[in-house]
């Protein structure tokens, strides 16, 4: 997920539509200044030209909601090879952001994709803090009303990689969170009812991942499948407070329609066996799937849906997509049923900040069939 934390505020902002268009437009400008200015220095010297320079976009960010106040932060895309002069290699990237508002909420946020040893070795994952609020819309598919609530929390997540076969690789998962609830709204689910995790604690979850990665490019791929499978292991044996399996599938695949117009397609599923806390559960919606959804707002154990997506340039540096998906949830496999399946569809713009590496700033509007909206804007393709 790359810079999370504007998309987070953006949807805590939804009803100030003109906010988010004067903000976007503030932080577009910003990144393709800052974009500029490292091109340029990437064409100094044209003895260089062999290696892959490494390349940083900044990105401000400003914002004022009623619950947050004003808050302000920053975040950035670094992009490099750990072999400048290895011309097989990937290139890496490592995301970073942090946000402060006058309500004293903090977010930080690190992401990485390191590629190494000829494509051999991968490492990625995430790093953060949050002192933040968020919705809680209830569980399963019943009707509900929202509450918020108030969370401290560190997070870690750590995948790592070593190629088996020609695209195919193997290697271990860890996910952790200490998950602190600070408050919660009087009257409301987290307090009345017995739901697991509505106090909090730690997940702590070891397991083992595979991924087949044929892609052409690691930031707008235009062919190629991306497809990866894991089980993790949650439990007091590993520091859990809470004793699960969770069982993740993801698979992309992208066909190449010529002059960089693509189609993108996707299905993954979510499946947990065992007691995981609400804040752990699969859910639909967030800013790369099921885009018009705040995230969380269907919530259980079970989840699979799909997405497509067609992209397309426009002019000079500016390029559009369509998208649309369906997902469901349940409690469990069998109590999937088709008036549960949720709809959302949209429009994007893209704005290519770095034209070598083809990377782009994304603005995605979204609604779901429950008339719920959603706007986005960050940095790298939803998937």
């Amino acid at each position: 997920m790359i810079l999370p934390i504007t998309v987070r505020v953006l949807l805590h902002l939804r009803k100030k539509q003109l906010k988010y268009i004067l903000l976007s437009l503030f932080t577009i400008l910003a990144a393709f200044s800052a974009g500029i200015f490292a091109q340029e220095k990437d064409t100094i010297n044209d003895a260089t030209k062999t290696r892959y320079s490494p390349k940083i976009i900044a990105i401000p960010i400003l914002f004022y909601g009623p619950e947050t106040r004003l808050g302000f932060g920053a975040a950035g895309f670094f992009s490099f090879k750990t072999n400048p002069l290895d011309t097989i290699l990937r290139p890496s990237q490592i995301n970073l952001g942090a946000a402060y508002t006058l309500e004293k909420q903090v977010l930080t946020y690190a992401s990485f994709d390191i590629w190494a040893l000829q494509n051999k070795v991968v490492f990625n994952g995430e790093i953060g803090y949050y002192r933040y609020f968020y919705n809680f819309y209830g569980l399963n598919n019943e009707p509900r009303k929202v509450e918020q609530y108030s969370v401290n929390y560190p997070r870690i997540r750590f995948k790592a990689y070593y190629e088996i076969l020609p695209g195919l690789y193997g290697g271990v998962h860890y996910t952790f969170d200490n998950f602190d609830v600070v408050e919660r709204e009087e009257g409301g689910q987290l307090i009345q009812d017995k739901i697991t995790g509505s106090q909090g604690g730690i997940i702590s979850g070891l397991g083992i991942g595979m991924k087949y990665d044929t892609r052409n490019h690691n930031f707008y791929p235009t062919k190629g499948y991306s497809i990866q499978a894991s089980f993790e292991r949650f439990g007091k044996w590993v520091g859990s407070d809470f004793t699960y399996n969770l069982t993740t599938i993801d698979a992309i695949r992208y066909f190449d329609l010529k002059n960089d117009k693509v189609i993108a397609a996707n299905i993954y599923g979510r499946f947990i066996q065992g007691n995981a806390p609400f804040f752990h559960l699969s859910g639909i919606g967030g800013n790369k799937r099921m885009r018009g959804y705040y995230d969380g707002y269907w919530l259980a154990k079970q989840k699979i849906g799909w997405q497509a997506e067609f992209r397309t340039p426009l002019f000079w540096r500016f390029g559009m997509v369509a998208f649309a998906g369906n997902a469901i949830v349940a409690n469990e496999i069998d109590q999937f049923q088709s008036k549960y399946i949720r709809t959302t569809a949209g429009l994007g713009f893209r704005f290519k900040v770095d034209k070598e590496r083809k990377i782009n700033a994304r603005i995605d509007f979204g609604v779901s069939s429950d008339l719920t909206t959603g706007f986005y804007f960050t940095i790298g393709e939803a998937f």
